[in-house]
């Protein structure tokens, strides 16, 4: 610690100390003189004043040549420069980050713990010219505590961090560091990262570039190698209806990460927080198996179901939670023509029949007069290579103006009449043989569509196989979708959006007579998913993960995605709601306001209802983790510090090193401001001498009164 001053020219002022010396040395006092006759020849004889030449009164002399030099070094602007601390790596105040992960996997060793010691170091060996952030991180990055040198605010934000739900990801928050360093004043920036490093936290270069100059520094936490972890990573749910009462047999996959030796694992199911039964399992080191629970009853919708394994270091994905209620049948019905002898519906019947869970009810009708009847409690319409009167069509228009579907595959028999020709997705045309009768296939199908996005990855249906050898044409209106084409363009599947509901045209049949597709094995989900789609279901959602949305204002959005069933789709409608976190934190949900999206953000089970009410059985949704945090491998941080450092750049702007200590002492002597107290200390020695001297002058003045008197 030294005294310096912002501009010592001025003290060259003090220099002004001599004019009082000088004054005191010259000044002489006014003598009465008294001539006495004997001493006559005395006065002629000559004498030194050697004691008018010595200084008198030096306390008052003391306070004027003080008050001067105070005074000057107050228009010096003097202040204590510290020359160790607050230079940084290039001699000037440094923009410090400190990134703090606080993602679950911190948990391991108290890891979190371990990040917020080190940040205390950080802040601790911060300079008075310093200046830090503090950002935590999981999927997301939060600015706790933005660009200050207060050391108390740094701390208590340092004690508002806590373990999140979310995986490492790393982009998001030194993209937060790149920002604040750019839109720093201060010469020099330094970026600490606090993690354990999980690989799966970087995907690579995410366009983060620190500021040329800056330094990071990545704190590694925790232990190079963690020796065991078992987590829940999947749960499968089937359903089977024995004896008109529906059954689910939950099945958990469990895998376990490193480990030496076999080891048995107890496996729990609970259902509404009740342990319901409990399975041994052995893992082999890095293996994983499948447990299969005992078939259960669900008689009540939004029943809660965790499967949970034994506490490790590693609690979060030791449960895994979901959601499930009793399944309602799809009410289908087929309208099918008079025939010439062959069963148009066999195949159709047969595919719809075909499931254990029952989740489909089959209805069989005449097109020639389709009633209001028929269709009241119907959710989707197969019409299959037959013919429809006028007065039917507009029955069928109201029902998928209503919410309903209909599908109408049209064969050599199919047609539709003109006076409803709007319901359709395009103009039907002649029959057209597929390629001179060798047989044609399809070429495109729309893997993005609800109908054929489960059919998009490996092994899990194949369409090509199929052979299609007449169609009927079609050309698609502006208003259509084309799902799926021929490999030679015309179209096979088209789509209109009518009203709440939706029309399909399929150009071929769905039996056996124009093509050989019900001989394949896609022809049973294909059927499922086009009956699924039309009657505006689909595989019920029995968990989310941690970062996805919910809205909860689309009744329509959560009957589709199977969170509701169709009498509970209300909820959205009209009354304010409520949302309680698996921690019990309130979150409220106005009904003015629109879109009501609940983020979540913490694993286990929200709950959702009107405010102050408490149902029975309130709408439910579970949240999972990422299990990608689950895998613990390491990444190696300077790999990671070499993708954000900026090259250097020869003619890269910024401060240079006087510049920078300029820059220091003008901060430092204002954050100081020593010189307002120099002014007053002078001020209070001028007034004190001026008080002294009058007191002096009095005092002299009286003294020689008394010898003349």
């Amino acid at each position: 610690m030294s005294l310096a001053f912002l501009v010592p020219l001025f003290l060259l002022g003090i220099a002004g100390v001599v004019v009082p010396i000088l004054i005191h040395l010259t000044r002489r006092q006014r003598r009465n003189v008294v001539h006495f006759p004997s001493l006559m020849f005395l006065e002629k004889i000559p004498y030194q004043e050697q004691r008018r030449r010595r200084i008198r009164h030096w306390f008052l002399l003391s306070l004027r040549a003080l008050a001067l030099a105070v005074l000057a070094m107050a228009f010096a602007r003097p202040f204590f420069q510290d020359d160790e601390l607050g230079l940084g790596a290039s001699g000037g105040p440094r923009e410090v980050v400190v990134l703090i992960d606080q993602s679950y996997s911190m948990e391991i060793d108290d890891q979190l713990d371990q990040a917020r010691d080190e940040a205390q170091q950080v802040f601790d060996d911060l300079g008075p010219l310093d200046r830090a952030s503090l950002v935590s991180f999981s999927q997301g990055a939060s600015v706790l505590t933005r660009s200050t040198a207060d050391r108390t605010r740094l701390r208590a934000a340092l004690d508002t961090v806590q373990l999140s739900s979310g995986p490492t990801r790393f982009g998001p928050a030194l993209k937060v560091a790149q920002t604040i360093l750019e839109e720093s004043n201060l010469p020099s920036g330094e970026v600490f990262l606090l993690s354990d490093f999980q690989r799966n936290g970087w995907v690579g270069d995410e366009g983060v570039r620190f500021p040329t100059g800056s330094t990071f520094t990545p704190i590694p936490l925790g232990d190079e190698e963690i020796e065991e972890n078992i987590l829940v990573t999947d749960i499968s749910l089937p359903r089977q209806s024995v004896a008109g009462r529906e059954r689910i047999t939950p099945t958990a996959r469990v895998v376990r990460q490193g480990g030496t030796t076999p080891r048995e694992v107890l496996v729990s199911l609970d259902i509404d927080g009740q342990e319901l039964q409990s399975q041994q399992i052995t893992l082999a080191p890095d293996a994983a198996g499948a447990v299969e629970f005992q078939p259960l009853t669900i008689s009540r919708p939004h029943t809660r179901g965790t499967v949970r394994l034994p506490e490790d270091d590693l609690s979060a994905d030791n449960a895994h939670h979901f959601v499930v209620s009793p399944g309602t049948a799809l009410s289908v019905l087929i309208l099918e023509g008079a025939g010439a002898g062959r069963d148009a519906s066999l195949y159709l019947r047969q595919a719809l029949d075909i499931t254990d869970d029952g989740r489909f009810r089959v209805n069989v009708r005449r097109a020639s007069n389709v009633r209001p009847v028929d269709l009241e409690n119907t959710d989707a319409v197969f019409l299959n290579d037959v013919q429809i009167d006028g007065a039917s069509a507009e029955r069928l228009r109201t029902f998928v103006e209503e919410g309903g579907g209909l599908l109408i595959a049209l064969g050599e028999e199919g047609g539709w009449p003109a006076s409803a020709a709007d319901m359709l997705p395009g103009t039907i045309g002649p029959v057209q043989d597929r390629l001179q009768g060798r047989g044609g296939r399809l070429g495109f199908l729309e893997y993005g569509h609800s109908v054929f996005e489960v059919f998009s990855g490996p092994r899990s249906g194949d369409f090509t196989g199929a052979q299609f050898f007449r169609a009927r044409g079609f050309q698609p209106s502006e208003e259509a979708g084309v799902l799926a084409r021929f490999d030679d363009g015309s179209v096979a599947l088209a789509e209109l959006r009518l009203g709440r509901g939706r029309v399909l045209v399929w150009t071929n049949t769905l039996d056996s007579y124009w093509s050989d597709l019900a001989l394949q094995p896609v022809y049973l989900p294909f059927v499922h998913r086009l009956a699924e789609y039309l009657g505006g279901r689909a595989e019920a959602v029995p968990w989310f993960t941690i970062g996805q949305v919910v809205n909860l204002a689309n009744p329509e959005a959560l009957l589709t995605a199977g969170l509701v069933s169709s009498e509970a789709a209300g909820l959205a409608e009209g009354d304010d709601q409520i949302a309680l976190t698996p921690t019990g934190t309130t979150i409220e949900m106005p009904a003015e306001e629109g879109a009501r999206y609940l983020p979540l953000e913490e694993h286990g089970f929200y709950t959702v209802r009107p405010p102050g009410t408490e149902p029975e059985r309130p709408f439910v949704i579970a949240v999972n983790v990422e299990l990608d945090e689950s895998n613990l491998t390491r990444m190696d941080a300077e790999q990671l510090e070499l993708q954000v450092m900026a090259p250097p750049s020869a003619d890269a702007g910024g401060f240079s090193i006087s510049e920078s200590v300029v820059l220091q002492r003008q901060d430092q002597e204002r954050r100081q401001s020593i010189w307002r107290w120099m002014l007053i200390l002078a001020l209070a020695l001028f007034m004190g001498e001026t008080v002294l001297s009058n007191f002096v002058s009095r005092k002299t003045a009286g003294a020689q009164a008394a010898l003349t008197g």
